[in-house]
């Protein structure tokens, strides 16, 4: 496959070029990695390919619109398929 025959894929397939659909794929290893670990940033970014953290941060908070920092924050108040950390002290009727 050619260069141009593979953007063209990508372009049809993701509606996007073939740098933002890696971009997207990236960015959103990295939402899991800092939802789900206590990875530092700086290897986060390592681990989705980017070698340089300050440009990762960067690109992430213009991408995700929030810091990564930010990003981890939020989501370690909500738990993935709605449960709650806590658990529920039973109630005993008399």
């Amino acid at each position: 496959m050619t260069t141009a025959e593979l953007r063209t894929a990508v372009r049809r397939g993701a509606d996007c070029t073939p740098k933002d659909h890696l971009l997207g794929i990236r960015l959103g290893r990295a939402k899991e990695l800092l939802a789900a670990t206590e990875l530092p940033v700086a290897a986060v970014a390592r681990r989705v390919g980017h070698d340089d953290p300050p440009y990762f941060s960067r690109l992430f908070t213009r991408r995700a619109g929030t810091a990564p920092v930010r990003f981890r924050a939020q989501q370690s108040r909500t738990v993935p398929g709605g449960w709650s950390t806590q658990v529920p002290t039973p109630t005993i009727h008399p």
